[in-house]
């Protein structure tokens, strides 16, 4: 075992010394048998331990047991201990996903002082992944399961079994700590350990090993894949100050347009059925939306934009005084005598001094709101101005109002209302945005 294990690490790094490795260590077989590999080969390394206390005193118990390998080893330990149920409750993930999301930002944080971030995930591991990724419908991304290499992260026990990992702990009576929630069959991944893979086995008795050979061919496919698609998508989508912006026509021209609609949104969390549904309606109309939980895709004429949900923006400003004014535009006083420039853009407001009535209010616009645009012909609503001047519906969540009372003066950037127009004999405000 000693020499596969040196083997794979070596191809996983270009030489398994010179190197400071930070071993993943929860107090299981895989890990404590991880760590007494590296001890062995005399590789220069910390251990890192998360106590999620999740299972009571059990928790406690595998924090200890690896102090205590830690301490037999002489080797650097870090520890961390996470309150995970305060921490999940509000976060809207699962515990599992949570833990998971805990373990490797920290991960992330120490990890900057040494060169590979390893954990002990090990054949039977990968068997369980693709079956569950099966299960839940993960395309050819998740048939590759679980990669021996991301970024820092390497997993040089890919290649042993369970079996073989506690045959080697029982024979140099490596103590190791036991999970009793991996027998609760209500997790699936414990029901298709327990449950699933036995049964293959009956077909197939090196199950594991096939699966494993398997999902390295499944990784390589999927990487010529990926170049490919990256390809194709790199020449349909365009990112933007708003978002991504994807060409509807030359979307259509693909002859797989489904599956590049699938790549494209996947990754924006937007489930099979909203691929399936925009794609089998390609003349959608235009200002139609559909949302992910975390994007939002607006339908604009000839092509899609996608960008992240925003909280809705209620939040409305008071300002008080001209010195308030200019914690958010530029603000210059000018007199009736000096000859007014203006700009050939709409960034810039000119308002007589006497107009220019406190409080002001810097707000969003809602639906209703009004005003008299600056050269117009009288009252227009502001939904009518944003479809004048083709303003779709996530610039319409950035546009600001800086209003007076009820009146709105200035669409911030857009345009300004007749009403407070300068004429030559007042001395007036010209404000602009930083």
């Amino acid at each position: 075992m000693m020499g596969r294990f040196r083997t794979a690490l070596e191809e996983l790094t270009g030489g398994a010394d010179g190197y400071r490795y930070l071993l993943a260590v929860s107090g299981g077989a895989d890990s404590t048998v991880m760590a007494h590999l590296f001890h062995e080969v005399g590789l220069d390394m910390a251990i890192a331990h998360c106590n999620f206390h999740l299972r009571g005193e059990d928790s406690n118990h595998d924090m200890r047991l690896v102090q205590q390998l830690a301490g037999q080893m002489n080797v650097p330990l870090l520890l961390r201990e996470f309150d995970t149920i305060g921490i999940q409750k509000d976060s809207g993930l699962s515990i599992e996903m949570t833990a998971r999301k805990l373990r490797y930002d920290w991960f992330d944080e120490i990890g900057k002082d040494y060169d590979f971030i390893v954990t002990a995930h090990q054949a039977n591991d990968v068997a369980e992944t693709l079956l569950l990724n099966l299960c839940r419908g993960t395309g050819l991304k998740g048939l590759a399961s679980i990669p021996s290499k991301n970024g820092k992260i390497i997993r040089p026990m890919l290649q042993f079994t369970a079996d073989e990992i506690r045959e080697y702990a029982h024979q140099h009576r490596i103590p190791f700590a036991i999970d009793c929630t991996n027998a609760d069959e209500s997790i699936k991944r414990n029901r298709i350990r327990h449950s699933v893979l036995p049964q293959l086995a009956d077909l197939n008795p090196n199950i594991i090993h096939t699966f494993s050979k398997n999902c390295h061919i499944f990784r390589q496919q999927y990487g010529f894949y990926r170049k490919q698609m990256d390809e194709i998508m790199n020449k349909i989508r365009i990112p933007t100050d708003q978002g991504v912006q994807i060409n509807i026509h030359a979307l259509g021209e693909h002859p797989c347009k489904s599956l590049i609609l699938y790549e494209l949104l996947n990754d924006y969390g937007f489930t099979t059925e909203v691929v399936e549904e925009i794609a089998r309606n390609p003349q959608v109309q235009s200002g139609t939306r559909y949302l992910s939980p975390t994007h939002t895709l607006l339908v604009n004429r000839d092509h899609f934009l996608v960008r992240p949900n925003k909280l809705e923006q209620n939040k409305i400003i008071e300002i008080h005084s001209v010195e308030e004014l200019e914690n958010h535009f530029r603000v210059e006083h000018c007199t009736a005598e000096e000859s007014i420039q203006y700009p050939k853009n709409n960034r810039t407001l000119f308002i007589p001094e006497e107009k220019l009535i406190f409080p002001l209010t810097l707000r969003h616009w809602h639906h209703g709101d009004f005003f008299y645009p600056l050269g117009g012909n009288g009252k227009q609503k502001l939904s009518d101005f944003f479809s004048d001047h083709k303003i779709n519906v996530f610039q319409k969540q950035e546009v600001q109002l800086l209003c007076s009372g009820n009146a709105i003066i200035w669409i911030v950037g857009f345009r300004s209302d007749e009403r407070y127009k300068i004429n030559s004999s007042t001395n007036y405000y010209k404000i602009s945005i930083k």
